[in-house]
């Protein structure tokens, strides 16, 4: 088999994880989601984007990605000097459902644009 193969067949991983990654996101924002947000009351960042049960499932999920990206980027602490002190007293049993899906969203997106630039490197398309 030859690495062309192997990086095109990858693409069936990345669905497939990409997949189980949003039917993870969906039980976050469905059971989680309430009590995560309840940690960032002074956040500007998170009350501007505050969900509550009717807002739509896609919407809670990009309010998750906003809360993984204040835990895990200083820049995004710096937008929102009210984030800090909230981000450094977030509880440990909580963030493991923040981090991992955005971790696995962000290792979908490099493996994606890996594959991308590999078929546009080759000339496939």
């Amino acid at each position: 088999m030859s690495l062309d193969q192997v990086i095109g067949l990858s693409g069936i991983p990345l669905f497939t994880l990409f997949i189980m990654n949003c039917a993870f996101m969906a039980y976050v924002v469905t059971y989680k989601f309430k009590e995560i947000q309840n940690h960032f009351a002074n956040s500007r960042l998170v009350n501007s984007h505050r969900s509550d049960t009717s807002t739509p499932i896609i919407f809670r999920a990009g309010s998750l990605v906003l809360i993984w990206s204040l835990l895990m980027f200083k820049f995004f602490r710096e937008m929102d000097p009210d984030a800090i002190e909230e981000v450094k007293l977030f509880p440990g049993h909580l963030r493991p459902w923040v981090i991992v899906p955005g971790h696995i969203n962000a290792f979908c997106l490099v493996w994606g644009g890996g594959i991308l630039i590999w078929i546009n490197v080759k000339d496939y398309l």
